[in-house]
């Protein structure tokens, strides 16, 4: 099932921000086109596309990357990199949930109940994609090999661990203000590189001499120039980085840096990027190779020593469809789910202290009590943390029997958030 989609190609505001992009660049000592991991190299194809005027490969239309493929390859499914159409029927129809109609796994409408209709949630299924590109694959990772994400780094171990922490249900510092939102959902920027998602999954290619855009149906635009031009200043960070490209034969690679670390990578549950790795030292190579008239298979390589020990790829298929029509993605930053959720953060912080209130002990005795003091006064009536990370934000202190950990988090010094919140104060370790 899809949702009917129109496309929306405004072709003279694209054109003045083409031309707005013939500024000066500045070339940045070290860094130079590169074609990936140290040992991986993509398959070849024997396909030849059709040639633009000008003598470039014509990538031009609409492409769908739509994939329910896992990202990583399931524990359970090591050592078999593809299914059966058997299997991967098998497969999809088990992950398919047997819901009411108007809930999650929702395909129709028709037979929606009245008190259905009254749960608000998230997305019905009915919004979701049904267009999915063909893949008997059982991860988008080709390499390493086994389909597995490689080994992060201590340093980023630590990091992710701390930052998935602090956007886990209870850690209500997540929703402290808007700012706490990921990108995508302040409107302000999709990730790139593109992974599978739940809708809005096509892109418009276009092309002119010299230059190629994607027009992604969820958010933004790529405007790519293929002159070899170097990147910009290292110091100039960018929501989606900078973008340089060229032609291998008939492969578009196209090599990114300069990515802004207010970019956080989400994810869970293997399906995607772990969450909590931020962009900022993050080099992308992607390649899209056309392997019939009709289908693209776009590697993404990700170099990062910071966060993985080795560069890793995924490969997402991608699909020309000529009945897919694109529709504007009216998302603007001040969307009702942030004013809602944000509402409904300072409820549950009244609702914790009231418990705490109502509790056998006064609420300044526990750890509710803590909201609001500065760290001068929580150091002089606690002590000094066992643990102080997430950029300073997140302060732990043990129990004294070490079952509980107290989380407290700050914003501008002052304690906006803690867990658990009705944790006696003399229960804590001083240091």
């Amino acid at each position: 099932m899809r949702m009917s989609r129109r496309v929306f190609v405004m072709t003279g505001r694209m054109a003045i921000v083409i031309a707005s992009l013939s500024v000066a660049f500045v070339r940045v000592a070290g860094q130079s086109q590169t074609t990936g991991g140290p040992t991986w190299t993509p398959p070849k194809s024997t396909y030849t596309p059709p040639r633009t005027p000008w003598g470039d490969p014509d990538l031009q239309g609409v492409w769908d990357y739509q994939s329910r493929i896992p990202m990583q390859r399931p524990a359970q499914l090591r050592g078999k990199p593809t299914l059966t159409d058997a299997e991967l029927a098998e497969w999809a129809k088990s992950n398919t949930p047997n819901q009411d109609p108007c809930g999650v796994g929702t395909r129709a409408t028709e037979d929606c109940t009245p008190e259905a209709l009254l749960e608000v949630g998230a997305y019905n299924e009915f919004w979701n994609n049904r267009n999915i590109v063909k893949d008997n694959r059982t991860s988008l990772i080709e390499d390493p090999p086994d389909g597995r994400f490689p080994p992060m780094t201590p340093e980023a171990q630590k990091r992710q661990a701390t930052i998935q922490a602090a956007r886990s249900g209870g850690d209500r510092a997540r929703y402290d203000s808007w700012e706490d939102f990921p990108s995508v959902t302040r409107c302000i920027a999709e990730h790139t590189p593109n992974g599978p998602q739940g809708y809005n999954s096509g892109t418009l290619i276009t092309q002119s001499p010299g230059w190629i855009v994607m027009f992604r149906e969820r958010l933004d635009t790529r405007i790519i120039p293929l002159d070899k031009r170097p990147h910009v200043d290292q110091h100039i960070r960018q929501w989606n980085g900078d973008s340089r490209g060229w032609w291998e034969g008939s492969t578009l690679v196209v090599e990114t840096t300069n990515f802004t670390d207010k970019q956080i990578i989400g994810g869970g549950a293997g399906s995607t990027i772990p969450m909590g790795i931020p962009f900022g030292n993050i080099h992308l190579v992607e390649r899209w190779v056309p392997v019939s008239a009709t289908r693209m298979h776009y590697y993404a390589t990700i170099t990062d020593r910071t966060t993985w020990t080795n560069p890793w790829t995924f490969m997402l298929p991608w699909e020309r469809d000529d009945s897919y029509t694109l529709l504007e993605f009216a998302c603007h930053e001040a969307n009702i789910s942030i004013g809602n959720s944000l509402r409904g953060e300072r409820l549950l912080e009244k609702k914790a202290l009231d418990e705490a209130a109502k509790g056998k002990l006064p609420i300044d005795q526990t750890s509710a009590g803590l909201i609001g003091a500065t760290d001068a006064a929580i150091r002089a009536k606690l002590g000094e943390p066992s643990s102080v990370d997430f950029n300073g934000g997140r302060w732990t202190y043990q129990t004294v029997n070490g079952g509980l950990v107290l989380h407290l988090f700050f914003a501008q010094n002052k304690v906006k958030a803690v867990t658990p919140n009705d944790l006696p104060l003399d229960a804590l370790k001083k240091r």
